[in-house]
This record gives C-alpha cells, structure tokens and sequence, in this order.
C-alpha cells in the first residue's frame, strides 16, 4: 500500500449526528408490504419468544422480592 493511499483526506470520519439526514422514500400509493406464509410464521414465533422472555424477566424479579 503506498504513502497516498492513507493520507487524511480519504480518512475522513463523520459522526451520525452530524451528518446529512438521509432521504426516506415515501409514498403513500405503495400499501402495505406483502409477506409470505414462512415469514408471518417466523415474526409470529419471534414475538412469542420476546412475551416469553419478558414472562421469565418478571418473574425473576418478583420472585427476588
């Protein structure tokens, strides 16, 4: 790798804060996103996971009461 090739022009770091708003898409004739049947499923079991965990967490705390 040459000298150039690291030089602090090109290592420029820009916070997340600090930079431009990036352009979201928009538009309200595109609806609602299709899903198919496996992933309706997957959301579906990932949501009972996340209420099953939630579940366990409360009674973790309650029982340390």
């Amino acid at each position: 790798m040459s000298a150039t090739a690291l030089c602090k022009k090109n290592l420029s770091v820009v916070h997340p804060l600090d930079d431009e708003p990036e352009v979201k898409l928009y538009r309200a004739d595109l609806g609602r996103m299709r899903m198919t049947r496996p992933v309706r499923l997957s959301l579906f079991l990932l949501q009972g996971y996340l209420a099953c965990m939630l579940m366990l967490l409360a009674w973790r705390v309650i029982a340390a009461l």
